[in-house]
């Protein structure tokens, strides 16, 4: 065969793909490890000690690292004595936190710790404790002393320091938003602290209006009044009893408690003319009105549906972030 026609391939070997170096961990990106001191072991940050350990880690007790480049052991600072590397490009030696990732991190001397989000766009409340959005600077917001030290009244889990984001109600007391979410789909549209509408529940009101305009009560029941107490602007009124909800007479919500039992109108009268009072006359004020008790308001789902049900109220309210709370890094 001519060599002329051969052709001879001449395959360049294969170059080796460079290796990437996986930096930090799923939480935070950063390099270097936290010697813990409670158990003396080598961890990334404090939730990856807290998934694999049986207690909880406090990186402000940390005194020393390990620099993930070099594998120095060294005091706590902000670049490798060794190296020279930088741990992370936000570095705080206040909380001891590091990372690698820009999510507008800053120190908050009043909470304490180091918050996402940005300085420019909160402020630190004095007597809430914690910091909230500037738009709520401008139009005021209700202040609940050392609100966010307390633990989320549904799941129990601290606030001040998780990563869950958090929702703030027009009360001021604060759950994580998952749980207040959860509450939605359940049906529970008040505040497990303080029983308050969490969201604008002026559609269901509507609602009950009509079904107690076609619920008449019966004719021996259709007088006697009872009391209440309404969670949502806390007064006290005097209303007609109704087994679909007492509506309050200030603000028109169905949020409201009874503070007393119902009264006959009849023993009524006889109190107002005066007369003695007498066994008799207490039994006849004692009424009972077996499966007359109103259900809870703020549970009832009503049948059919409204024109914009609780939950889609709640999403037309909460597609601002504006009341959202900083997250913690």
């Amino acid at each position: 065969m001519d060599s002329r026609k051969m052709s001879i391939l001449k395959v360049k070997p294969a170059m080796p793909e460079p290796i990437v170096k996986h930096v930090g961990c799923a939480h935070y990106k950063r390099r270097a490890k936290f010697v813990t001191p409670c158990c003396n072991k080598f961890y990334m940050c404090r939730y990856c000690h807290d998934e694999n350990e049986q207690h909880y880690f406090n990186r402000k007790s940390v005194t020393e690292l390990i620099c993930t480049e070099c594998d120095t052991r060294q005091k706590v600072q902000d670049a490798c004595e060794s190296c020279g590397v930088r741990f992370g490009k936000y570095s705080c030696l206040i909380c001891n936190l590091f990372d690698d990732e820009d999510k507008k991190q800053y120190h908050c001397e009043g909470c304490g710790i180091c918050r996402v989000g940005g300085r420019d766009r909160f402020f630190h409340c004095e007597r809430c404790n914690m910091c909230l959005p500037v738009q709520l600077q401008r139009v005021g917001h209700r202040c609940v002393e050392n609100v966010s030290r307390a633990n989320c009244p549904v799941c129990l889990e601290d606030i001040h320091t998780s990563r869950i984001p958090c929702h703030i109600p027009d009360c001021g007391h604060l759950l994580h938003r998952p749980c207040f979410e959860q509450m939605l789909k359940s049906g529970h549209y008040a505040c497990p602290t303080c029983q308050t509408s969490m969201i604008d529940m002026s559609h269901l009101w509507h609602y009950l209006d009509s079904e107690v305009e076609a619920t008449p009560m019966p004719p021996e029941y259709s007088d006697y009044k009872t009391t209440i107490l309404c969670k949502d602007c806390h007064k006290v009124s005097t209303v007609r009893f109704h087994v679909v909800g007492l509506k309050c007479q200030h603000c028109g919500a169905y949020n409201t408690c009874q503070t007393n039992g119902v009264r006959n109108p009849h023993y009524m009268a006889e109190r107002a003319r005066g007369q003695r009072e007498t066994p008799a006359l207490a039994r006849r004020a004692a009424v009972a009105l077996p499966r007359l008790h109103p259900r809870p308001h703020l549970q009832l789902r009503p049948r059919p549906q409204p024109t914009r049900t609780g939950v889609e109220s709640y999403r037309v309210q909460t597609r601002s972030m504006s009341r959202r709370r900083p997250d913690p890094c």
